[in-house]
C-alpha cells in the first residue's frame, strides 16, 4: 500500500521562504550548491543535515532527519529539534528544526488535499519561494499604499566611564512604534570592534526584561517562538566584530521601548594619547563575488539608496551587514548623546576631539565629557584624546578573581632609549585604494599622506607604488631607489589617482605580497592605505596570514570620519604592523613624521613570556607578543585557572643587541575590576577567531562558543535574548517589519 500522506517541509532562511514535498529517499541540506535543499546562511555547514525516508511494515513512510552528511560527519553547529539538539530525530508532524542563525524549517505531515500548489525544483522536490515582506529602509518604511512612514529608532543615549586604561560603556537605544499595529524592528549598528558585549536587557515602562546569553541558534529559536506567540522579545546578535543587529519583536502600537547594551573595552594608547573611540556608522560595503539568487558577477553591493546588499558566493551573509543607506543629504531622525565620566588619579590634559564639538567639565582628577547640542546627529565616529601627567613609561597592572579564576590585564611602555637616527634600510610597498568609496576627500587624504611618506624616505630606503580597484596598476615593475628622479614620478603618479570601480583589496594584497624584491635581505614595510568597507574581510585576512613573509610588515591607514576599523585593526595585527586612522580635517605631517619614526626600528623586538610560580602556567594573549615600535604599549590579558600568585617576566631585545627585562608580581585579589576577566574572554575570542579567518573549525566554533558562554560575552556563534512573560500582542494581527537606514559616512 503506498503511503497517502504529503510530507511537507517549509524551509525559512536568510533568502525567505520555501516549501517542499518530500518524495525522495534522501535528501541533503546545506549552503552547498549541490545540496538537494539548499540552506542560505553563512552559519550553515556546506552539508549541515539528511533526510532520510524510512518505510514501515504498515506501507506508511516517516522521514528522519540526522546531524551533517551522508559519511556521518556531524555539522559545525548541530541541529536543535523542538528546542533540543539531536544528532537523530524521526520527524513528526509541526515538528521544528533549527540548523543556525535565522535558518530554520517546519515539517508537516499532511493528508493529500490539492491544496498545495507548487513547482519542481530539484530532483522530484516541489518547491515554492514565498518571499518575505521587503524591508525598506526605517526613515521610510512603505505601508501597503505606498504612503512613507516614520522609523521607529528615536534615540541613542551613551553613557561610558573611564578608569585608567578601561572604559565601561552602557549604549541604550529607545524605539517607539509610531504604526497602528504590532511592530517588528531590526536596528543594524556598530561598536568598537575589541567591545566585551556582556550584558543586554529591553525596558518596557517600569518593567525591565534581563536579556540572557544563549547559542545564536537557540536564541533565534527563541525569539522566533515569542514573536509568533505574541510575546515581546530582544534578540542581539554580531555579525562582524565591529557589526551587530539588534531585533525587537511585537512592539505594541504607541509604545516605547529601551534597549540597553553594556561592554567594556581597553582604550588605546598613541604616542602621549589616550584615545576613547565609539563608531556611529555601519558604511555600505563592497559585496565581491557572484550573487546567489541572479548568479550575477559583481551584484552583491547595494546599488542605490534604500537597497541592501545581496548575498553572494564569497560573502553568503552581505544582506546582513548594512542596513538600507539614506539618500544623500537625508537623516534617519534620530539622534545622540555621549556622557563620558574620566577618573585618571593624576591630572587629565590636552582632552580634545577631532571629530565633535565636546564641552568639558572638571571636577579634582574627574572630567566629564559631553557632546555638544549642535553636534548630535549619528553620521560620523566620535574620538575623543587626553593626556594624563606623570611618567607615562609607567606600568599599570590591574587583576581580578572569581570561580572562572585568576585575570590580569598588564599595560606597559617600556622606559627604552633609542636612537631615532639609527637608520636601517628598508623597503617600502604602498598600497592605495582607488576604487569608488575613495572617491573625493578620501582620495585626497590619501594622495596628501602618500606626498608626505614619499618625501619622508630615507636616503638609502626603496620604495613603489600599487593600486587597485577593479584591477591593480603599479608606478614600477620592482622597487625604485629613493632618488630625486624616482620621487618626481612617484608625485606624478600619486597626482594623476583617480577613484572609480570596486573594492578588489584581495586583488591588492595578493599584488603586493607577489610583488619582487631586488634586495631580498631588506625587510618590507607595506603601507595599505583604504577605507576598508568590503564584505569579505577573512578573505584578505586569510591571504595575509598565508603569503605574508616571515619578518615582513603590514600596516594600515583608514582616511575618513567612519572607517571600518576591524578590518584595518586586524590585518595590521595579524601583519606584526601598526594601524593608524586619520580624519580629513587633521593634519598629516605630524603623523607621517611619527610613523616613519616608529617603523625606522622597534624598539623591542623578541619579546618572551616567562611564568614563576605554582600550578599551571597563565593563558596570556597575545600568545605571541609583537615587536614594539616607539611609543606603543604591550599589553597583556592573562587568566590562571587556580589564581595562585607568580611573577611574570617579559624579556625582549632592544634596538642595537641589549637585553631588556621586566618582572611583575601578581597576587590575585578577591575583588578587583570584574571587566579585567571580560577583557581576557574577549582577546581568548579574538586570538581564536584569527585562527579560523581561512575556514572554521569544528574545535574552533565550539571553544569559541564555550568561552563566550562562560564569560556571558556576545560573539559570531552565540546572542544575547530577552522575551516577556506575558502575551502582549495578538499573535494573529498584522504587522509591520522595518530595518534601521545606515548613515552615509565620511561626509562630516
Amino acid at each position: 500500500m503506498l503511503d497517502p500522506s504529503t510530507h511537507l517541509l517549509i524551509i525559512e532562511d536568510d533568502k525567505g521562504r520555501k516549501e517542499y514535498t518530500l518524495e525522495e529517499s534522501v535528501y541533503s541540506l546545506g549552503r552547498d550548491p549541490q545540496c538537494d535543499i539548499r540552506l542560505y546562511s553563512m552559519f550553515i555547514s556546506r552539508h549541515h543535515a539528511t533526510l532520510v525516508r524510512q518505510i514501515r511494515d504498515d506501507g506508511s513512510c516517516v522521514y528522519k532527519v540526522v546531524d551533517g552528511n551522508a559519511e556521518g560527519q556531524q555539522s559545525a553547529n548541530g541541529l536543535l529539534v523542538n528546542g533540543q539538539k539531536c544528532p537523530v530525530h524521526d520527524l513528526e508532524d509541526e515538528d521544528e528544526i533549527v540548523f543556525g542563525p535565522n535558518v530554520s524549517a517546519k515539517y508537516y505531515l499532511l493528508k493529500k488535499s490539492g491544496q498545495w500548489k507548487m513547482k519542481y525544483k530539484t530532483k522530484k522536490t516541489k518547491s515554492t519561494v514565498l518571499p518575505k515582506p521587503p524591508k525598506f529602509g526605517g526613515l521610510y518604511v512603505q505601508s501597503e499604499t505606498g504612503n512613507p512612514l516614520v522609523f521607529p529608532l528615536k534615540h541613542t543615549d551613551v553613557q561610558a566611564k573611564v578608569t585608567g586604561n578601561v572604559s565601561r560603556v552602557e549604549v541604550t537605544q529607545t524605539f517607539e512604534n509610531p504604526f497602528s499595529t504590532p511592530l517588528e524592528a531590526t536596528y543594524i549598528f556598530p561598536l568598537p570592534d575589541e567591545a566585551a558585549v556582556d550584558d543586554m536587557e529591553i525596558r518596557i515602562g517600569d518593567r525591565t526584561i534581563k536579556g540572557n546569553i544563549k547559542k545564536r541558534q537557540e536564541a533565534v529559536a527563541i525569539y522566533e517562538q515569542a514573536k509568533k506567540q505574541g510575546r515581546t522579545a530582544g534578540l542581539l546578535e554580531q555579525e562582524r566584530a565591529n557589526i551587530f543587529t539588534q531585533s525587537l519583536a511585537n512592539i505594541q502600537p504607541g509604545e516605547q521601548i529601551d534597549v540597553i547594551i553594556r561592554y567594556t573595552d581597553s582604550l588605546k594608547f598613541t604616542g602621549e594619547n589616550y584615545e576613547f573611540v565609539f563608531p556611529m556608522v555601519v558604511g555600505s560595503r563592497y559585496i565581491p563575488g557572484t550573487t546567489i539568487d541572479e548568479n550575477t558577477v559583481g551584484g552583491g553591493s547595494a546599488p542605490a539608496p534604500m537597497t541592501l546588499n545581496k548575498d553572494t558566493d564569497l560573502v553568503p551573509d552581505a544582506s546582513r551587514l548594512n542596513a538600507p543607506i539614506l539618500p544623500p543629504k537625508t537623516r534617519s531622525g534620530h539622534d545622540i548623546n555621549v556622557t563620558v565620566d574620566i577618573e585618571a588619579g593624576v591630572e587629565i590634559k590636552e582632552v580634545h576631539s577631532p571629530s565633535h564639538q565636546i564641552q568639558i567639565e572638571r571636577q579634582g582628577y574627574r572630567m566629564r565629557v559631553t557632546l555638544s547640542r549642535r553636534d548630535t546627529i549619528a553620521n560620523k565616529d566620535l574620538i575623543l584624546r587626553y593626556q594624563v601627567a606623570g611618567d607615562r613609561t609607567q606600568t599599570t597592572v590591574l587583576s581580578q578573581t572569581d570561580n572562572r579564576g585568576g585575570h590580569f590585564a598588564v599595560y606597559l611602555i617600556p622606559a627604552i632609549e633609542y636612537n631615532p637616527d639609527q637608520l636601517v634600510p628598508k623597503d617600502v610597498v604602498f598600497l592605495i585604494d582607488t576604487s569608488g568609496s575613495q572617491s573625493g576627500e578620501p582620495l585626497t587624504k590619501c594622495q596628501e599622506l602618500m606626498r608626505r611618506f614619499i618625501n619622508g624616505l630615507n636616503p638609502h630606503d626603496t620604495f613603489t607604488i600599487i593600486d587597485f580597484s577593479d584591477t591593480t596598476r603599479q608606478l614600477s615593475p620592482v622597487p625604485l631607489a629613493n632618488t630625486e628622479k624616482n620621487r618626481n614620478s612617484a608625485m606624478n603618479y600619486i597626482n594623476q589617482l583617480n577613484a572609480s570601480g570596486g573594492t578588489q583589496l584581495r586583488r591588492g594584497i595578493q599584488a603586493v605580497l607577489n610583488f619582487p624584491e631586488v634586495d631580498p635581505g631588506r625587510l618590507r614595510s607595506i603601507v595599505l592605505l583604504t577605507d576598508g568597507y568590503i564584505g569579505n574581510e577573512n578573505q584578505i585576512l586569510a591571504e595575509v596570514q598565508r603569503h605574508l613573509k616571515l619578518g615582513n610588515r603590514l600596516h594600515s591607514f583608514g582616511a575618513g570620519s567612519s572607517v571600518n576599523r576591524f578590518l584595518l585593526n586586524r590585518i595590521a595585527e595579524i601583519g606584526r604592523g601598526i594601524s593608524r586612522i586619520v580624519r580629513y580635517d587633521e593634519p598629516t605631517e605630524e603623523l607621517a613624521e611619527q610613523f616613519f619614526g616608529q617603523i625606522n626600528n622597534p624598539v623591542l623586538t623578541n619579546i618572551q613570556l616567562y611564568w614563576q610560580g605554582e600550578g599551571e602556567p597563565p593563558i596570556i594573549y597575545p600568545a605571541t607578543p609583537p615587536d614594539l615600535f616607539a611609543e606603543q604599549p604591550l599589553v597583556l590579558f592573562g587568566c590562571k585557572k587556580d589564581a595562585r600568585p607568580g611573577r611574570l617576566q617579559v624579556t625582549g631585545i632592544v634596538a642595537g643587541g641589549q637585553q631588556y627585562q621586566q618582572s611583575f608580581e601578581l597576587n590575585f585579589e578577591d575583588t578587583g575590576n570584574p571587566a579585567i576577566a571580560q577583557l581576557w574572554g574577549r582577546n581568548r575570542i579574538k586570538n581564536l577567531m584569527n585562527q579560523m579567518v581561512q575556514g572554521e573549525t569544528k574545535v574552533g566554533v565550539e571553544t569559541v562558543t564555550d568561552t563566550a558562554l562562560t564569560y556571558q560575552l556576545l560573539c559570531q556563534y552565540t546572542a544575547f535574548i530577552a522575551v516577556s512573560d506575558e502575551v502582549r500582542v495578538n499573535p494573529n494581527d498584522r504587522s509591520v517589519s522595518c530595518t534601521s537606514p545606515g548613515r552615509n559616512a565620511g561626509r562630516d
